[in-house]
């Protein structure tokens, strides 16, 4: 069987550090920038996207060590903050107006530190970003000592079960999916990522730069410290409000796509 072929990138922006940043666009409608999470690229967003593009132009980019995307030494979540905001930017210069920006999980995060980087923001919608989310100790240090062991399958699945609570079976089943694949390909980026949560410190006045409106969703479901977090992220955003989803965790973007899209449009269509 032949290895496919990517699809290339509909644009490429320059972060400010010079990486460049591969961004997706499909549908018809107001701009939409999706900002993935951790341990896969922008196609982890397919389900929502088809739900989304009926009413706007979907802006999906590959975050820094993803995909199309570039990379470059020395991580700091602060790059990523810049290359939200840049790609946020480019698309306002395209459209000629505000453009709506949607995060998941560490997503979440790098959306929530781009909108206050930059006046180009609509509407803001976050799903548990994870800013402060802690690890067992040790646990950061094996996920490094897997990747550089040539152990990626063991790397991705520290993080589901310690800190997301998927249980040993679902883990068996994603492995059986294509998309384990890609998960392993990024596997890399997840150390740094999960010290950049841990390391996180929660200041006065650090996303007083958000200007927009912002809607945070949390599942009824997900883990305690999650919710947590969604909620002291709503704290440091001025007007934030929280929508809890009740009967979900923290993928109901991925298992009720069509509920997610719909509060999303709901939201970015008020006045």
């Amino acid at each position: 069987m032949e290895t496919p072929v990517p699809t290339p990138p509909s644009l490429t922006v320059d972060a400010p550090d010079g990486v460049a940043l591969g961004v997706f666009a499909r549908g018809t409608g107001p701009p939409l920038v999706l900002v993935h999470g951790s341990m896969q690229d922008h196609t982890v967003s397919v389900a929502l996207e088809d739900e989304l593009a009926r009413d706007f132009t979907c802006y999906s980019m590959d975050r820094r060590g993803f995909g199309s995307s570039g990379d470059t030494s020395g991580y700091r979540i602060e790059r990523e903050f810049d290359d939200v905001a840049a790609v946020v930017d480019h698309v306002a210069g395209l459209a000629g107006q505000p453009v709506h920006l949607w995060g998941h999980s560490f997503g979440a995060s790098c959306a929530m530190g781009g909108a206050a980087r930059t006046p180009n923001v609509g509407r803001l919608v976050l799903y548990e970003p994870s800013l402060g989310l802690s690890y067992r100790p040790g646990s950061i240090d094996e996920i490094d000592a897997a990747v550089d062991a040539g152990d990626n399958d063991t790397a991705i699945a520290l993080v589901f079960r310690e800190i997301l609570g998927v249980s040993d079976s679902d883990i068996a089943a994603m492995r059986a999916t294509p998309e384990w694949q890609g998960r392993l390909a990024v596997a890399h980026t997840v150390a740094r990522e999960a010290r950049a949560e841990q390391d996180w410190v929660w200041q006065p006045g650090q996303f007083d730069g958000i200007d927009a409106a912002t809607l945070l969703l949390s599942g009824s479901d997900s883990p305690d410290e999650l919710k947590d977090i969604t909620v002291s992220a709503a704290a440091a955003i001025p007007g934030a409000r929280v929508l809890v989803l009740d009967g979900h965790a923290h993928f109901a973007h991925r298992r009720n796509p069509a509920e997610v899209a719909a509060i999303i449009r709901e939201f970015c269509d008020q006045s």
